[in-house]
C-alpha cells in the first residue's frame, strides 16, 4: 500500500491544509445542507473541495443568493471522538471565538452530522519570518480567548496523553516504550504546576500554522475542535513548537503575553513544549489505530516522540521543574 510520507503529514499538520477530494462525492454533505438549510435551493448551491488537514473533509459552499458571502462545511473523519473531539464543546468554543471577533462567524450546524457551517474567510498562511513579524496580532487573539468566560469543555493535557495511549492500545496499536518515561515526566510536570497553579483558561490547544489565517490587516484563529479549559502555557508552547520558534521568538512571545517575563514563565513554556510534542505523538498513535487515511502516522508519531525526548533531555529538568513551581 502506498503511504503518504511522514514529511507530508508533518507539512499538513504544521504548515496548513492539503487539498483533498471528498470520498464518494458530495452526497453526504449535500444532503445535510438540504436538511439544515431548506431555504437554499439546490440549483443555487455550488460545492468545491477545500483543503482541511487530516481529520475532516472541508467543502467550500457558495450560495448564489447570498453571494459574495461563502461558507465552509465539514464532514468528519472516522471516529473523531477518539481524538478527543466533542462537537458540542467545539461549537461553544467556535461561537465564543466568533463573538470575540477572533474566529469566523458561525452560520449554523450541519444537522445529522454535528459539525458547524462557518463563514469562509479569505486569506493565507505565512512563512516563519512573516508570521513572527505579526506575532503581536496572534498573541492578542490568544489573550482575548484566554480572558473570556470559562468553556464547558476541558482539555486536561496530562489526561489527554493517557487517554490517547489507552485508546490507541485498545484499537490495536502498540504504544511505544518511550511512552512510559514521558508519562512519568508528565506527572512530574503536572505536580510542579500544581504547586503554584494558574487558573485554567479557555485554550485553543491546536495552534498549528494552518489554524492561523492572515487576511490583509485581519488575523483569525480557525478550527476549535480541541478547544477547552487548559493551562495557558500549553497554548503558548503549542504555538511555539508548531511554528518553529527560536529562543529569541520565545522570549518575544512571553514578553508580548506577560509583559514582564520571569524564569517561571520560561520554565513552564519549556515544559509544555514537551507536553505538546508528547500529545501530538499520541494523537498520531490513535490515528494510526483508527484512521482509514493512506498516511504514515506511525513514522510521524515516532518523530514527535523523538522530539519530546530531545526536549526533555536538552536542559536541566530539575531546574525547570523548580522554576515552574515558583509562585507568581
Amino acid at each position: 500500500m502506498r503511504c503518504v510520507a511522514a514529511a507530508v503529514l508533518r507539512h499538513a499538520r504544521r504548515s496548513g491544509p492539503i487539498l483533498t477530494a471528498l470520498p464518494n462525492g458530495f452526497g453526504e454533505i449535500t444532503q445535510a445542507l438540504r436538511t439544515s438549510f431548506p431555504d437554499w435551493s439546490a440549483d443555487e448551491v455550488v460545492l468545491e473541495p477545500l483543503g482541511g488537514g487530516l481529520t475532516n473533509h472541508n467543502v467550500l459552499v457558495t450560495v448564489a443568493s447570498l453571494a459574495p458571502r461563502r461558507f465552509v462545511a465539514r464532514l468528519p473523519g472516522d471516529r473523531t471522538e477518539l481524538l478527543g473531539i466533542d462537537r458540542a464543546n467545539e461549537a461553544e468554543a467556535a461561537r465564543r471565538a466568533a463573538d470575540l471577533g477572533i474566529g469566523p462567524p458561525v452560520f449554523g450546524e450541519l444537522l445529522g452530522i454535528g459539525t458547524l457551517v462557518t463563514d469562509f474567510m479569505p486569506g493565507g498562511h505565512l512563512h516563519h519570518d512573516d508570521f513572527v513579524a505579526r506575532l503581536e496580532e496572534v498573541v492578542g487573539l490568544i489573550q482575548r480567548f484566554h480572558r473570556a468566560a470559562p468553556l464547558g469543555g476541558a482539555f486536561a493535557i496530562h489526561r489527554v496523553v493517557e487517554r490517547h495511549a489507552r485508546d490507541a492500545s485498545n484499537h490495536g496499536a502498540t504504544v511505544p516504550v518511550a511512552f512510559d518515561d514521558l508519562q512519568a515526566l508528565s506527572i512530574r510536570i503536572e505536580t510542579a504546576f500544581a504547586a503554584a497553579p494558574d487558573a485554567l483558561v479557555p485554550c485553543h490547544n491546536d495552534l498549528l500554522p494552518g489554524n492561523i489565517l492572515f487576511d490583509g490587516d485581519r488575523t483569525w484563529l480557525l478550527d476549535f475542535e480541541y478547544a477547552g479549559m487548559n493551562d495557558r502555557s500549553f497554548d503558548l508552547a503549542n504555538l511555539s513548537i508548531n511554528n518553529g520558534f527560536s529562543a529569541a521568538d520565545d522570549e518575544r512571545l512571553l514578553t508580548l503575553y506577560f509583559g514582564s517575563v520571569a524564569d517561571r514563565h520560561r520554565a513552564r513554556l519549556a515544559l509544555m513544549k514537551i507536553m505538546s510534542e508528547f500529545r501530538e505523538a499520541m494523537w498520531a498513535m490513535v490515528q494510526q489505530a483508527v484512521s482509514t487515511l493512506d498516511t504514515d502516522f506511525a513514522t510521524y508519531a515516532d518523530e514527535r516522540l523523538g522530539s519530546a525526548q530531545a526536549l526533555a533531555s536538552g536542559g536541566d529538568l530539575s531546574d525547570l521543574l523548580r522554576a515552574a513551581s515558583a509562585p507568581c
